[in-house]
């Protein structure tokens, strides 16, 4: 996707490398961001949320955690819920016949190689994503 499709309307990057921007600057503008708001604070990420009810008398959300980083659950309450599930954390190579006797170089989007070279070389990308 365009790098633009990345930004904030209210804050948008009007200097990208490309219009394909690589990962880690995308990264970056989202740190820029959250440190540029002051954000980082109300952020948790290494997180699974098991349940989230919306609690009307006090308009918040009450949700349900457990973290991933020290196994503990806790009870959390919240405004704004954003739901953002990381689909990448868990990602798995295609069941792909003869994928084990491939003597190339594996690369997969959710766990890119920077320092891979694909210049004059023959590449096959599977999928779109």
């Amino acid at each position: 996707m365009p790098a633009h499709n990345y930004t904030y309307s209210f804050d948008p990057k009007h200097d990208w490398s490309s219009v394909y921007a690589g990962s880690s600057e995308i990264k970056g503008y989202f740190k820029h961001f959250c440190d540029k708001h002051n954000l980082a604070k109300y952020i948790k990420t290494s997180h699974l949320v098991d349940h989230a009810r919306w609690d009307e008398e006090s308009g918040e959300w009450e949700v349900e955690v457990l973290s991933s980083l020290n196994g503990k659950r806790f009870i959390d309450r919240c405004q704004i819920l954003i739901y953002a599930t990381g689909y990448l954390n868990n990602w798995a190579w295609p069941d792909i016949a003869g994928k084990d006797k491939f003597r190339g170089t594996l690369v997969h989007s959710a766990s890119w190689d920077n320092d891979i070279e694909v210049e004059d070389k023959k590449v096959v990308l599977i999928g779109s994503g």
